[in-house]
């Protein structure tokens, strides 16, 4: 059977291989190589109510997994990850740590008692994505050992979806190593393994979209996700020489993990108002802003959401309902919400992402440039949404984003805004490829002095489920025949060889 060319997006990782894992892995015997990229948010609501829309990027960095399997019972896993991950570590077991005899994994409860020490807390990430799967039905019991390799190549800063690739890099790795089926596989049934796994182990929030991206995107193209009992997804082509780019200024958390919470829990208790009231008029319900449009919301939906409640009196009202259990549990009492404005932030940005794919659709028909102006306008009306409906407070962004619109169109600059509600240093920019060095040259400018880890991000790459399978050797024997073609010691060599 021939040997299957090695992607040239997996030979930095195959490198890394041959000079930090030869003591690990089997170099000259069949093993599989998995990747997963990070994610640009762009623009959109990212809780996975129905009618929600969201898009985002894939990027040309990702995390990285290889995996063999062993005749023996011993787990060997080897860690290259950012500071921010746990940085390098290793660790050895055997297959009855994690498994019981039966074949199911061991319960949560001993498995973090296992890993309770601070050393090895990493691989918490680990059993996540394993239990993920498991939980799916989609990840057999090992009948043998393996040995895994993880290196990211994603920046440490946050807010290139550091996470959701980890999690979708290894959980492809597990998949190959217990007997895949590639035309089986499933990048929804994956993505939503990873967010829940991460939710059950680590109690951390990751959103199904950006596992879909990071699954299921594609080169040059931006990927649009509307929610629903099965996500609507879509690729996006980026067209001509128009790029999205991601920049890092330094800034690691403008807002806090409370006033993040707050925005989305905000509007559902909104939500939760407009319900009632519509309930009381013997109408159906809305499962989520998502579903209503502006027009609408203007008509008269919004005088049913107080303009502004505390938490406590909302509590009072709606929190001993079975069907609000989980949101309550996010409300705090003392905090005043913007019930109204947190409402109408995530009706008008779902109809934002719409018109931003619209723009960048016509603009791959037409070529004109004035539809990425439009979309442009989406990123920067999204932002100023956030600063003004939403108080995300992010003082050195908009400084930013103020010297990039005064570049403007004339340098192939379009409009930014910033990532992940501010929870981040990282803008996303629509751009002209032409435009990166000066992209390049605001972001030295404007990055903080103390920290000086500004950063531009400008390529894309497809997602894990889609091209990120390698099975074959890094280091490949000579064959029998390769020895057999050889021309004997002192015989004549026909011209060519």
């Amino acid at each position: 059977m021939l040997q299957p060319a090695l992607p040239s997006n997996l030979r930095p990782f195959a490198a890394l291989l041959s000079g930090e894992a030869r003591d690990l892995l089997q170099l000259e015997e069949p093993l599989w190589l998995t990747h997963a990229p990070g994610r640009l948010d762009l623009v959109g609501v990212r809780s996975g109510l129905p009618g929600t829309a969201w898009i985002g990027v894939p990027l040309a960095r990702s995390v990285y997994c290889a995996i063999q399997n062993r005749e023996d019972t011993k787990i060997q896993i080897r860690c290259f990850l950012p500071e921010s991950m746990g940085g390098h570590r290793d660790w050895v077991g055997e297959v009855s740590t994690l498994y019981t005899k039966k074949g199911p994994p061991r319960s949560l409860a001993v498995l973090r008692q296992t890993f309770a020490a601070e050393e090895d807390q990493w691989m918490l990430r680990v059993l996540a994505a394993m239990l993920g799967l498991r939980r799916t039905r989609q990840l057999n019991t090992p009948k043998h050992g393996f040995s895994m390799v993880i290196w990211s190549r994603l920046p440490n800063e946050s807010g290139f979806g550091q996470r959701v690739a980890f999690g979708t890099a290894v959980s492809l790795a597990l998949k190959a190593g217990t007997g895949l089926a590639k035309k089986r596989v499933d990048g929804v049934h994956v993505a939503r393994a990873v967010v829940n796994g991460v939710r059950e182990v680590l109690n951390e929030r990751l959103h199904l979209s950006d596992a879909l991206v990071s699954c299921l995107g594609r080169r040059n193209c931006a990927l649009f996700v509307e929610h629903g009992l099965d996500p609507i997804m879509q690729w996006i082509p980026l067209p001509g020489q128009s790029s999205i780019a991601g920049a890092h200024l330094g800034v690691e958390t403008p807002t806090t993990f409370e006033g993040r919470i707050a925005i989305p829990t905000g509007a559902a208790m909104g939500l939760a108002h407009l319900n009632e009231a519509l309930i009381k008029e013997k109408e159906e319900p809305v499962p989520s802003w998502g579903k209503v449009t502006p027009s609408e919301f203007e008509d008269g939906l919004r005088s049913h959401v107080p303009t502004e409640q505390k938490g406590r009196d909302w509590l009072a009202k709606f929190g001993s309902r079975a069907e609000y259990e989980i949101l309550a549990a996010d409300v705090e009492g003392d905090r005043s919400y913007r019930l109204r404005a947190l409402s109408e932030h995530q009706v008008r940005e779902c109809a934002r992402v719409r018109r931003f794919v619209n723009n960048l659709s016509e603009y791959g028909r037409t070529l004109r440039e004035g539809f990425l102006v439009e979309a442009g306008r989406c990123l920067r009306s999204s932002h100023r949404s956030l600063l003004e409906k939403c108080s995300v407070k992010t003082e050195n962004v908009n400084r930013f984003l103020k010297a990039l619109d005064g570049a403007g169109r004339e340098e192939g600059l379009f409009g930014g805004r910033v990532s992940e509600a501010g929870s981040c240093g990282v803008v996303t920019v629509l751009t002209h490829q032409a435009a990166f060095p000066m992209l390049r040259k605001l972001v030295e400018g404007h990055q903080l002095p103390e920290d000086g880890t500004g950063l531009v991000l400008t390529n894309t790459e497809d997602g894990g489920v889609l091209s990120g399978w390698w099975e074959g050797v890094l280091e490949p024997k000579s064959s029998q025949s390769d020895e057999s073609a050889k021309p004997e010691e002192g015989a004549p060599v026909k011209p060519g060889l």
